[in-house]
C-alpha cells in the first residue's frame, strides 16, 4: 500500500524501490523464535478499545460463558453455585478504573450479599494479597536484603531450626526463605478420627500447636505465631528453592510494622488504597452489601488477623484494574521510576518446569501454545473459601487480565484458560497489524540528505517485511552491495572464528529504547520526532555435523542473547537501527543505520 501523500524530503528516490516491490511480495521467511531476547515481537497494541480484532474475540467469549452458565455446552464448573467478574486491561486506556472489556456473571442463587455484581463488587482475593504486599515492602523504603530478625528480634533464637538470622526480606517476599507454608491452618484436626481409620497412630490434643488450628482452639496471637516459628522445621535452605509460604508474608509485615510504626491495615491504606483511590481494597471483612457472597461454604467476613498480608484481602475489579494499569503503563512506583517497575517483574529463581518460574511473589507462566511463540505472563492466583481469584499481566502486548470468581473452585481454571485462549491471539494480531499500518514494514530509501541527515550522498536501499513471528530486514542495500550477505562474511571471519553457527535471518525486535528529538527540515524549521531503537536479532543455523551421541542437544540452550552489540563498525553497533516516528501520530517517518552513516532513509511503501 503506498502512502498518499509525503512530506517533499521524504519522496526522492522512490523508482528506485519500484523493482522492490514485487520481490517483497513474494517473500517467505524460514520463521524460528526459538532463540531471542524477551520483549515484545513488535511494538504494544495501542488503543485496542473498540478495535474490530477485539470485538470479535470478545463477542465470541461472551456467547461462549453464555452457552456455558445457561447449560448449553460443559462448563466445567456448577454453574448454579457460582459468580464471577472477567476484566482484560489495557496500558492506555482512558480509564484506568475501567476494563476494556468485562463480563460479569451474578449466580442466582446468591441470596447474600449484591444484587448487581459489577466492577466494583468486592471479592476476597486470597493470595493476590500477595501482589499488593511485596508492593508495599518495595514502596517501604525498607532495605530487603536485610535479614528479617533485624525487625522481628524475637527469631533471634540460635536453638531454632530454622536460621533466620540468613534469611532477608526479600528471601521471604521471593518465596525462597524455606520456610513452612503455614502455622497451624495445616492441620486438619478435625479429621483427626478420619486420620486414625486410615491406619495413623492415636496423638493426644498436646501434639498439636497451641494456636491457629481448627476445631481446637483459636487463632494465634504474635507472641504464640513466632515462637511456633521458633518450634517449625526448615523446608529448604534459604536461596534454595521456592518454597510457597503464607506466613512469609506476615513475618514480612511485623518487618515493615516494625520499621514504619503502622499496622497493616495503616499500610495498605498508606501506601496503596490513598494514592491509587482505591475503594475496594481493604483488609477482610468488607462491605457485605457490595458483597458477592456464593451459597456455597465460604470465608466471607473473616478476620484474617495477622494472616492478612498473604491471603486476606478483599478487593474488586476496578481497584485491580487501577492497580494492573499503573503497572502496564510504569506509573505504579512514580512516574520517573519505570526501572523499579521492569525489575519487580523479572523472575527471581526457577522451578522444576520449563514453563514456570517465581518472582516477587509472581507465578510466571512462560507457554507457546497461545501464539506461534513463547508468551510471559507474570500471574498470580489466589484462593479462600469459596473464592477464586487469577491476575495475570502480559506484559509483551501491555495488557492485563483478572478473573475473579465466587463459589466453586472448579471455576476460574476454565474461565482463565478461555480468557487467555481468546485474548492473546486477537492482541497478538492486533500488534501485526498496528505495526504494518504505522509504517514499520516497507521499502525506505536515501532522501534528499540536505533536507534530513549528515550530508551522505550514498544509495541506499532498505527492505522490512513482517513473517509469521517477527519484522524482518529482508535487504539492505548500499550502493549496490547486499549489506546483509556482508555481515553474514563478516561473521566469518571474525566471531565466526570462535561460534560454530551461521547467521541466516536478520530479525529486528524492539528494545524499548526512545527518545525524543527535533529534526530539521528542508524549509528550515524542525519537526519533533521519536528516535526508537531496535535490535538485529539473528536466526542461527548450526554448523558441522557430527556422529556422537546427543547431537544437536546443547543447541537449544539459548545464548545468543550474549552477543547483542557484539560488533561495532567506527564506534556504531552493527546490530542497531532506528526507526524515526512522529512525535505525535506514532506512525514511522523514517529508519536509519547508524553504521552504515545513513540519513534519514525515508519509506516509499508500506507492506
Amino acid at each position: 500500500m503506498a502512502r498518499t501523500s509525503s512530506p517533499s524530503w521524504m519522496k526522492a528516490g522512490w523508482l528506485r524501490a519500484a523493482s522492490l516491490l514485487l520481490l517483497a511480495s513474494f517473500i517467505t521467511v524460514e520463521a524460528s523464535l526459538d532463540c531471542r531476547a524477551p520483549g515484545p515481537v513488535v511494538p504494544k497494541p495501542r488503543h485496542i478499545h473498540g478495535h474490530e480484532r477485539l470485538v470479535k474475540a470478545t463477542t465470541e467469549l461472551s456467547g461462549k460463558l453464555e452457552d456455558a452458565v445457561m447449560g448449553e455446552i460443559k462448563a466445567g464448573w456448577p454453574v448454579e453455585e457460582t459468580s464471577f467478574s472477567i476484566g482484560v486491561i489495557a496500558h492506555d486506556q482512558e480509564n484506568a478504573a475501567v476494563p476494556v472489556w468485562e463480563y460479569h456473571y451474578l449466580s442466582p442463587a446468591n441470596v447474600n450479599g449484591t444484587k448487581d455484581l459489577s466492577r466494583d463488587s468486592q471479592f476476597l482475593i486470597g493470595s493476590i494479597s500477595k501482589v499488593i504486599s511485596d508492593y508495599i515492602l518495595l514502596m517501604s523504603g525498607i532495605d530487603i536484603d536485610e535479614s528479617v530478625a533485624e525487625f522481628v528480634p524475637e527469631l533471634r533464637d540460635e536453638a531454632s531450626a530454622i536460621r533466620w538470622g540468613d534469611i532477608t526480606l526479600r528471601h521471604l517476599a521471593t518465596q525462597v526463605a524455606g520456610i513452612p507454608p503455614n502455622y497451624g491452618f495445616s492441620e486438619y484436626y478435625y479429621l483427626k478420627d478420619y486420620f486414625e481409620s486410615l491406619g495413623f497412630p492415636h496423638v493426644e490434643d498436646e501434639a498439636y500447636a497451641e494456636c491457629g488450628i481448627i476445631g481446637l482452639n483459636g487463632g494465634c496471637t504474635r507472641e504464640q505465631f513466632l515462637k511456633g516459628m521458633l518450634e517449625s522445621h526448615p523446608v529448604a535452605q534459604p536461596a534454595e528453592r521456592p518454597v510457597y509460604s503464607n506466613i512469609a508474608f506476615t513475618l514480612l509485615m511485623y518487618a515493615v510494622e516494625s520499621r514504619t510504626g503502622m499496622n497493616y491495615t495503616e499500610l495498605l491504606r498508606t501506601y496503596v488504597s490513598d494514592p491509587l483511590a482505591l475503594k475496594n481494597t481493604i483488609v477482610s471483612p468488607g462491605d457485605d452489601d457490595k458483597a458477592v457472597i456464593p451459597p456455597v461454604d465460604n470465608s466471607w467476613g473473616s478476620d484474617y488477623g495477622d494472616n492478612a498480608p498473604g491471603g486476606g484481602l478483599v478487593s474488586s475489579l476496578s481497584d485491580l484494574s487501577i492497580f494492573i494499569h499503573a503497572i502496564l503503563d510504569g506509573t505504579i512506583f512514580g512516574a520517573d521510576n519505570t526501572t523499579a517497575v521492569r525489575e519487580w517483574l523479572k523472575p527471581t529463581s526457577s522451578t522444576g518446569s520449563l514453563y514456570s518460574l517465581v518472582g516477587t511473589p509472581w507465578e510466571i507462566y512462560r507457554t507457546n501454545e497461545l501464539i506461534s511463540h513463547t508468551v510471559d505472563l507474570y500471574a498470580k492466583g489466589g484462593s479462600a473459601y469459596g473464592y477464586q481469584s487469577q491476575m495475570a499481566l502480559v506484559d509483551e502486548y501491555g495488557v492485563g487480565i483478572v478473573v475473579l470468581t465466587a463459589g466453586s473452585p472448579l471455576a476460574s481454571g476454565p474461565i482463565y484458560d478461555a480468557v487467555l485462549a481468546t485474548m492473546v491471539p486477537a492482541l497478538d494480531d492486533i500488534a501485526r497489524e498496528q505495526a504494518r499500518q504505522r509504517g514499520y514494514t516497507g521499502v525506505f530509501v536515501d532522501g534528499n540528505s540536505a533536507s534530513c541527515g549528515n550530508g551522505s550522498s550514498a544509495d541506499f536501499n532498505v527492505t522490512v517485511v513482517q513473517d509469521a513471528d517477527s519484522l524482518v530486514l529482508h535487504g539492505v542495500e548500499r550502493n549496490g552491495t547486499d549489506i546483509l550477505a556482508s555481515l553474514r562474511e563478516i561473521w566469518t571471519v571474525t566471531i565466526g572464528g570462535f561460534l560454530a553457527v551461521t547467521p541466516s535471518t536478520a530479525r529486528i525486535f524492539p528494545i524499548q529504547i526512545r527518545k525524543e528529538v527535533k529534526l530539521p527540515m528542508a524549509d528550515g524549521s524542525e519537526k519533533k520526532v521519536v528516535r526508537e531503537d531496535w535490535r538485529l536479532d539473528w536466526d542461527f543455523l548450526a554448523s558441522g555435523e557430527t556422529d556422537l551421541p546427543g547431537a544437536g542437544l546443547s543447541n537449544k540452550n539459548c545464548l545468543a542473547w550474549t552477543l547483542t552489540d557484539w560488533m561495532y563498525y567506527g564506534s556504531e553497533p552493527i546490530d542497531r537501527i532506528v526507526f524515526v516516528l512522529d512525535a505525535e501520530t506514532e506512525e514511522v517517518i523514517g529508519l536509519e543505520i547508524p553504521y552504515l552513516r545513513s540519513d534519514v532513509l525515508v519509506p516509499v511503501t508500506i507492506l
